[in-house]
């Protein structure tokens, strides 16, 4: 995937706690939980490409959940909302952007595992080269099967759900 052009946040980080805003107002502040988190950061302008992207995201959903990961779209302040099966917080006044080294006008896709350790961030710029959906399962996958104190993935690991 692309590097950031900014870096700030890289492989390896600590995620920190995001504050966003849902649709209607409301602050809501992202971090580590009991499941990893994948966010899908679109081109301001509501970008038709970006738009669409989240859409053909919608359809990995459940396999994503399958893997522990919640899909969680951003979108600059400004822009119309975005409608999808999963949560579309608003970046007020891009801080987040800034905060984690995102461009204005870049768009970007960031992993973190349940600890919030980063797994994988990369920005993409007018060219839309954004992960395709079966990418994102792949990488949702490896992050639920690998132990986040020795990185070994390897499912035994895991407490076994109820």
């Amino acid at each position: 995937m692309p590097e950031l052009t900014h870096p700030l946040i890289h492989v390896g980080s600590i995620l920190p706690t995001l504050g966003l805003v849902d649709g209607g107002g409301a602050r809501t502040d992202l971090r580590p939980s009991s499941q990893a988190l994948l966010l899908v950061f679109v081109h301001p302008g509501r970008c038709p490409a970006c738009v669409s992207y989240l859409s053909e995201a919608e359809g990995a959903l459940e396999d994503l959940c399958g893997w522990g990961t919640a899909l969680v779209g951003v979108v600059p302040a400004g822009d119309p909302p975005v409608e999808a099966g999963f949560p579309v917080l608003v970046d007020q006044g891009d801080a987040t952007r800034r905060r984690l080294g995102i461009g204005p006008g870049e768009a970007a896709v960031l992993l973190a595992d349940r600890w919030g350790e980063v797994f994988e961030v990369a920005t993409y710029g007018a060219e839309h080269g954004l992960p395709l959906p079966r990418q994102l399962i792949e990488s949702a996958k490896i992050v639920d099967l690998s132990c986040g104190e020795c990185n070994v993935a390897d499912p035994h690991w895991r407490t076994p759900e109820p």
